[in-house]
Parts: C-alpha cells; structure tokens; sequence
C-alpha cells in the first residue's frame, strides 16, 4: 500500500508541474557541443588544450570509473565465489556468458580476441548512455548568465578576426580596428596583436546590453531557475558602476540558464567520434593480424593480390575488381562517420526529446524515461555488434578461406 501511495503521489507532483505556473519547468538551454564548465579555462591542460573541462568529458570519466570499479569487484568475487555464486556476482556471470555466445555465434573461434572489444565497448556505452535517465543527471550545474555567454564568443571571434587580418597583410589589421570602433562605438587599442583588456570590456559591456535586449533566458531568483514570461523584466540584468563599468548582474532578470555539472558523454561527437575510431583501428588491426599485409590490402588494391593478372586473363570482368576495392576502401572510412553520427544522433535526439516533453508536459516523462532506458541499452548494443562484424568481416579473406598468422 505505501509503495502506490508514493507513486501516486509522485504522478499527481508531475501533473502539478504541468499547470502550477510558479514551479513549471524552465525553458530547456539545448546545444550540440559540450558545455565548458565556468571557470576551468585557467586549469592546466584542461584550459590550454581543451578549452576548459566540458560536461561531457566529465560525464565519459564519470563512466570509466563506474565500470572500472564494476570490474575490479567482480574480478575480486570471481576468486571466492562459491560453487553456486549467488546475487550480483550472478547476475553478471549470466550477462557475460550470454554476450559471450551470442558474439561466439558470429565470430566463432576468433571470439577470444574480439570479446573483450565488443563488452568492454558495450559497457562503457551503455554505463554512458543510462547515467543520463539519472534525475538531475544533466539539469543540476553552475549558473551561466547567457549575454555574458554570448559576448565572450563574440570576443573571441574577434581575435581570431585579428589574427587573420595581420596574417593578410600591411593595413588589414588597421581596416579592422576601424570596423570595429565603427561597430562598437568604441575606441579600439591592442596590445601583442589582441584587444587590449580595456578594449575587450568596453565591447564586452556593449554586446552584453545587445544579447539582453533579446531576453532569451529563465529568471534567476535566489538558488532557483524559473520559467520567465513574456513581461519579464531585463533591463536590469547587467550592473554597472557610474563609468559604465560591468560590476556584475541582477538576479532578477530574464537572461539566466544552468550549465550541467554531466551531461550524457554520447550527446557530444568527440565521445562518439574517439569510439568510432578505436573501433575501426582495431578492425584493421585484426584484418593484418589474420590474413596478413598482402593479402588484407588485396581487398581495396586487387592488382597487388597473387595471381591478379591470369585472374584477369581468364576473366576479364575481374578487371573492375580495383574499382570495386576504391569503393571498398571508401566504405572503410565512412564506418567511422557512420558509427559517431549513429550513436550521436540516438542519444541526442533522446536527450532533447525528454527536455522537451518535461516542458511541456513533465509527466509524459514517465514514458518516454522507459523508451530512453531501452534506446540506450540497443545502442550500446548496435555499436557493439557492427563493430564484431566488421572485425569477422575483415578477418575473411575475399576469396573465402581465412589465414591465420
């Protein structure tokens, strides 16, 4: 009885953030790219490499360590299990067993080699995948005042203007300063080829007031996020001091959204895109390993292969095998695309689409949390499986036979 009262209760809270105005879910802030954590700019690597620690790389660290730690335990129950392992130990023994014959089906003996690259794979993705249907997963975070985001690309878009300009040539660099006094308003100084720090906050406070006239965001009110209306007051989100200076921003104002402290890792291309290419390296890897230099590289170059010449002599069609193997090879690379933009596009669309619906309708979530759950599980799945296909693929020679060396 007390479990149904709760969840009745729990679906009468999602009704109510439906239709009470005053905690109704806040506009969802959604980009493709993952967001930088405010601040980490300045951090050794993370800022100089990586422009800053973004949500997504955490979120991918985050995963590696759940499943590292996964792996550690059951590696410390395999040496004191019982006879009859009971619980989660169990439980994983069976997930394992079966993944294994189910690869075992598809790559036969070479199993031993491709397993620990299909589950390994298929964990990571999945841990990645699941962590984001975890409440608050990708809507807790740090505050993030959005003309203040805008303008600080702005700015770097005009650096990099600037370095372009004095790479053009003599005068290019003047005629750009120019343009930009006449743009800003402002009276434009460089210092090693940059804005000078005066330059950069007089056009900073200029683009600010021009992305809050636009009045995009959410009302910041003390430690909560709430939806804005139409007549949301912005006038007094940026506060200056008698100079014009920017000293900071009024809390009351319409131009506030949330950076996520995680956001699903597979949302971003660069978590996709490193899996996709692991993934086909290691494809070519066991395509040499297995049938060796010769013979692997006879699948895209024909004429390189034993026997090329006489096949050809006795049938001349073999002649288009070379542009059958440049099609081949072209299709090699575009696994790679195909792989990152699969995975991508499932698991942002699915992110977009439950930020969406708890907008609009926050118990429809219910649903759509369920289809998540299984969107992940099947694309973890799918990546998993493409890339056990294609190391069988690669490792069987054209012509039917397979070596091994």
């Amino acid at each position: 009885m007390k479990k149904r009262y709760f969840v009745i209760l729990f679906v009468i809270g999602l009704i109510a953030l439906s239709f009470v105005p005053f905690i109704s879910p806040v506009r969802p802030f959604i980009q493709l790219p993952g967001e930088v954590w405010p601040g980490t700019q300045d951090w050794p690597f993370f800022g100089t490499v990586l422009g800053g620690m973004t949500n997504t790389f955490a979120s991918a660290l985050v995963a590696w360590l759940v499943v590292i730690i996964l792996a550690v335990s059951l590696r410390a129950g395999s040496r004191t299990a019982d006879e009859v392992p009971t619980g989660f130990y169990n439980f994983f023994e069976m997930v394992i067993d079966a993944a294994y014959k189910f690869a075992e089906n598809i790559a036969g003996p070479k199993v031993k080699d491709f397993f620990p690259w299909f589950m390994s794979f298929l964990l990571i993705i999945l841990v990645t995948n699941w962590m984001g249907l975890i409440p608050g997963w990708d809507s807790i975070g740090f505050w993030e005042h959005k003309p203040h985001f805008y303008a600080e690309k702005e700015i770097r878009l005009i650096d990099d203007g600037l370095a372009v300009a004095e790479v053009e040539g003599e005068g290019e660099v003047e005629k750009y300063v120019s343009d930009l006094e006449a743009r800003y308003g402002v009276e434009v100084h460089l210092e090693n080829g940059e804005l000078s720090h005066e330059s950069e906050e007089e056009i900073l406070h200029v683009l600010e007031e021009e992305f809050n006239a636009d009045n995009k965001g959410d009302l910041r009110v003390n430690g909560l996020l709430l939806r804005a209306d139409k007549n949301a007051d912005s006038t007094a989100a940026v506060e200056t001091d008698e100079e014009g200076r920017l000293v900071g921003y009024n809390d009351q104002a319409a131009d506030w959204t949330i950076v996520p402290i995680f956001r699903p890792g597979a949302t971003d291309l660069n978590y996709t895109l490193a899996f996709a290419v692991i993934a086909m390296v290691m494809v070519q890897y066991y395509g040499f390993k297995y049938l060796g230099a010769r013979s692997y590289l006879s699948k895209f170059f024909p004429f390189i292969g034993k026997g090329f010449g006489q096949e050809v002599a006795k049938n001349p069609i073999k002649a288009i095998d070379p542009v059958v193997g440049l099609l081949e090879l072209i299709s090699e690379i575009s696994k790679i695309i195909s792989f990152a933009f699969r995975l991508l596009g499932n698991l942002f669309a699915g992110m977009v689409l439950l930020f969406v619906m708890a907008f609009l309708l926050p118990i429809a979530n219910l649903a759509f949390f369920g289809l998540e759950f299984f969107v992940g599980l099947i694309q973890a799945a799918v990546f998993g499986l493409l890339m056990l296909i294609f190391m069988v693929s690669a490792t069987t020679s054209h012509h039917g036979d397979e070596e091994h060396h």
